[in-house]
C-alpha cells in the first residue's frame, strides 16, 4: 500500500511540474470521486464500486480536449459474512480520452468523451489481469466560464468496460459510473 501511495504522489508532483514548465499552456489537473454499478458477469457478485481518479488534460483547444486518466475502483462483495462470496476487489485503468464540446466549452460546456488504454483487474484466481478498457462518457462543466475563478467542477456519467480485450478465462467487468471532478489549472488560465 505504501508503494501505491508513493507512486501516486510522485505522479501528481510530476504532472504539477509539467504544467509549471509549460508556462501559459492551458492544462489542468482533475481530482475525482465516484460510484459505479457493476454490470455483465459481475453484476450479482459485487456491490456498488467506489472510484478515485486523477486526470491531466489540455484545454487550449476549445472544442477538443485530450485527457489522460488514472482510475482506481474497489468493488466490495455483497455478502461480507461469507468467505465463499466471489468479489471483484480492484480495477485500475490508465486511459487516453478525447472530450468533444459540440456547442463550445465557453458557450455550453456539455461534452461527450471516448477513451481507451490499459487496465489491471485483480481477482482471486490465476487468470490474466491485463486488459484493454473502453469508456464512453457524457459530462457537464460547472464554473468553467466564471471570470473570477480558474477552477471548475465536472459532473459526468460514463460506461466503462474494464477488460474488453482480456484473457478469455477472466470474467468480463463493466460498470455504469457517476463521477465528480474538481479541475485545477496548471501553469495558465482555463480560459
Amino acid at each position: 500500500m505504501t508503494n501505491r501511495v508513493s507512486l501516486f504522489l510522485v505522479l501528481i508532483m510530476t504532472i504539477w511540474q509539467l504544467g509549471a514548465v509549460r508556462g501559459s499552456a492551458q492544462t489542468f489537473l482533475g481530482l475525482g470521486l465516484g460510484a459505479a454499478a457493476p454490470e455483465t458477469q459481475y453484476k450479482l457478485r459485487a456491490n456498488t464500486g467506489y472510484h478515485g481518479e486523477l486526470q491531466y488534460g489540455i484545454n487550449r483547444f476549445c472544442d477538443w480536449w485530450p485527457v489522460i486518466t488514472l482510475n482506481y475502483g474497489s468493488y466490495p462483495a455483497p455478502d461480507t459474512l461469507s468467505a465463499l462470496t466471489a468479489a471483484y476487489p480492484e480495477a485500475i485503468s490508465f486511459q487516453a480520452n478525447l472530450r468533444w464540446f459540440p456547442w463550445g466549452s465557453q458557450n455550453l460546456p456539455l461534452y461527450a468523451s471516448l477513451g481507451t488504454g490499459l487496465s489491471v483487474v485483480s481477482g482471486e484466481d490465476n487468470e490474466g489481469v491485463l486488459g484493454m478498457p473502453g469508456t464512453i462518457e457524457a459530462g457537464y462543466l460547472f464554473n468553467y466560464d466564471n471570470p473570477c475563478c480558474d477552477w471548475f467542477v465536472a459532473l459526468s456519467a460514463r460506461y466503462t468496460a474494464y477488460n474488453m480485450l482480456r484473457d478469455l478465462d477472466r470474467p468480463h467487468m463493466s460498470g455504469l459510473q457517476a463521477m465528480v471532478h474538481v479541475g485545477i489549472p496548471l501553469g495558465g488560465s482555463t480560459k
